[in-house]
């Protein structure tokens, strides 16, 4: 009797539960990326002719009626000819595995091959008896006159044909979705067990932004100890920008591993070229941006234009040398007796000296020298990052920063303009400050309430009071916000 109300007490759990998991699988190139993005109502996933498009996971959630749903993007069944294959074909197991219901796409104009066979036989060994409750057949690319009959003899009864281009049967495979998903929760039959079922965006989102190869998926497998993202020694393995929720000592976050950024002259396809587009769209979208450089090879011209689009967006920003161990590795061969902690510590030093002269766009940036391979001082990638968020997170509302202001201006020459009276006397007006007010907002916001207009005042005088009042309010780690305003004469003509 009490097995009974175990059971019957799982049984009434999973009908409470409301999000429902979907993969979508298929070989490469029959459009389940782009079926992807109008699931999720988002253009998340990279979408192509070429094969192949989408390597990793990407994991969106979304909501129709009164069910939340966690749809799964799987990278397109390979040959298992590389590394890289073999990574993507476990990754398409794992999310069957994890899911309560599998898209299966096909595409119309194509014939049922190898490929797809595996992918059947894969659903078939993980859903067995219920199979045609968890898997929908979806024949993609039906625009045409020209119906392939071959798919509908698979022994899938439940497959519909549709067409992403121009949007055909679209919502009805939505509702489809809905009423299966609908089933299993209320037979219980939903994968209580899934990895992805507990998905959610919450936390600051970091993105991982840099060169290719420079090590970026590395050090979030490193950070993670996961393998949900994939990594290679082939320039370019990252395609897509892949979210993954994390905690850290009670913190939440949200890393982003994004594709290797190269130079315009290095870009060898249009894929490539939408890839970088959105991985320097990660840079805006994020809460706190990390550059990883190699330090082995030193700064690049591409280092610094990524700095400036950081910059550019006022971004809090972490730069990490990676690859730490190959320089330590060449100066203990040099060096011998001499190398010890003390040198270490002096050539970080000079390393970090360098590197902030050259990226002086985003001096403010902590650096850290680490290695993903040897996970060399790993860790305080994360203190570092707990450390940037402690600072966007400080409130300034309680200082009177007019009398900050103000006292800073006491040593500095101000800047005046001179204007010219009815009577022709010129009078020189010196810069005055009325109110400083403080704005809580991505970062430290401040906005001066003065007696000039914008454009007259000087860059170099704005520039001095930012570099200033960032060390005077200790903001050491994030950008500040500085903006300028007149204040209006209340005389009328």
């Amino acid at each position: 009797m009490l097995d009974n109300l175990t059971e019957n007490q799982e049984i009434k759990d999973i009908k409470n539960l409301t999000k429902v998991v979907v993969s979508i699988i298929g070989k490469p190139n029959v459009g389940k990326s782009t079926l992807f993005n109008l699931l999720v109502n988002k253009g998340i996933a990279v979408t192509s002719e070429n094969e192949g498009t989408t390597r990793d996971l990407l994991i969106k959630k979304s909501k129709f009626k009164d069910l939340e749903f966690v749809f799964i993007d799987t990278g397109g069944v390979l040959k298992n000819q590389t590394d890289i294959d073999l990574s993507v074909n476990n990754k398409i197991i794992e999310a069957v595995n994890n899911s309560d219901i599998v898209l299966f796409v096909v595409d119309n104009n194509s014939v049922f091959n190898l490929l797809e066979e595996e992918l059947l036989n894969i659903l078939r060994n993980t859903f067995s008896k219920d199979l045609n409750e968890r898997v929908i057949l979806v024949i993609n690319k039906s625009e045409t006159k020209n119906e392939n009959q071959e798919y509908e003899f698979l022994g899938l009864k439940d497959y519909i044909r549709i067409s992403c281009k121009i949007l055909m049967n679209i919502d009805e495979l939505k509702f489809r979705i809905y009423e299966k998903a609908k089933n299993l929760v209320e037979k219980g039959l939903v994968n209580i067990n899934s990895k992805y079922r507990d998905y959610e965006e919450r936390g600051l989102k970091i993105s991982f932004i840099g060169r290719p190869n420079v090590g970026k998926s590395s050090l979030v497998n490193a950070i993670l100890n996961d393998n949900r993202v994939i990594v290679s020694d082939i320039a370019g393995t990252t395609r897509d920008s892949v979210d993954i929720p994390f905690k850290f000592e009670g913190f939440e976050f949200i890393l982003i591993d994004t594709p290797g950024v190269r130079r315009k002259s290095n870009i060898s396809s249009k894929l490539e070229a939408y890839s970088i587009t959105r991985s320097i769209g990660s840079i805006k979208h994020s809460d706190i941006v990390i550059l990883v450089i190699d330090i082995s090879e030193g700064l690049t011209r591409q280092d610094k234009r990524l700095a400036y689009q950081i910059y550019k967006n006022l971004k809090p920003a972490i730069i990490i040398a990676n690859k730490f161990d190959i320089l330590l590795n060449e100066y203990k061969q040099k060096l011998k007796n001499k190398f010890d902690n003390n040198f270490i510590e002096n050539l970080k030093y000079e390393l970090g000296n360098s590197i902030k002269e050259q990226l002086y766009l985003i001096n403010y940036a902590p650096i850290y020298f680490v290695s993903a391979k040897t996970k060399y001082q790993l860790e305080s990638i994360l203190y570092g990052i707990k450390a940037v968020k402690s600072e966007l997170e400080r409130d300034f509302s309680n200082y009177n920063l007019k009398e900050v202001f103000e006292n800073m201006l006491l040593s500095v020459p101000l800047p005046y303009i001179v204007e010219t009276k009815v009577n022709k006397k010129q009078k020189k007006i010196k810069f005055k400050i009325y109110d400083v007010i403080y704005y809580k907002e991505e970062v430290p916001t401040l906005k001066v309430i003065n007696n000039f207009d914008f454009k007259e005042i000087p860059e170099s005088f704005k520039n001095y009071i930012k570099n200033n009042i960032s060390k005077i309010l200790n903001i050491n780690n994030v950008p500040i916000k500085l903006l300028f305003s007149r204040k209006l004469d209340k005389k009328t003509n």
